[in-house]
């Protein structure tokens, strides 16, 4: 019966380490500390806003559409996929599979 205890206490002890371990990697593997996901969205706003200036500086009017809008230079999306594949390079190496995708999306469009 004192082994049965003994074994009890020690899956009790296990199972809360592994759950206090697996809490804390979920917190640290949050959005906000996604670096390639992050460098995305900042690429994407960047040209966005240059579009958006640009069209200001030569039509001397505010068109709020361009912060929304496709189309038109600079290219928010080939922006977005550059940053987003030299982000994954810089994080995962750029002799990986992961970097190859991004790559090639970013050829792509």
């Amino acid at each position: 019966m004192n082994e049965m205890t003994a074994t009890s206490g020690t899956l009790v002890q296990n199972t809360s380490t592994l759950l206090s371990s697996s809490s804390s990697s979920m917190s640290s593997s949050s959005i906000f500390t996604n670096n390639p996901l992050i460098c995305a969205f900042l690429a994407f706003a960047i040209a966005q806003s240059i579009k958006f200036f640009s069209s200001w500086y030569k039509e001397r009017r505010w068109d709020m559409k361009q912060f929304v809008g496709s189309g038109g230079m600079p290219s928010s999306h080939s922006a977005t996929v550059a940053a987003l594949a030299t982000a994954i390079g810089f994080q995962e190496g750029f002799g990986g599979a992961l970097f190859a995708t991004a790559l090639i999306l970013a050829c792509i469009v």
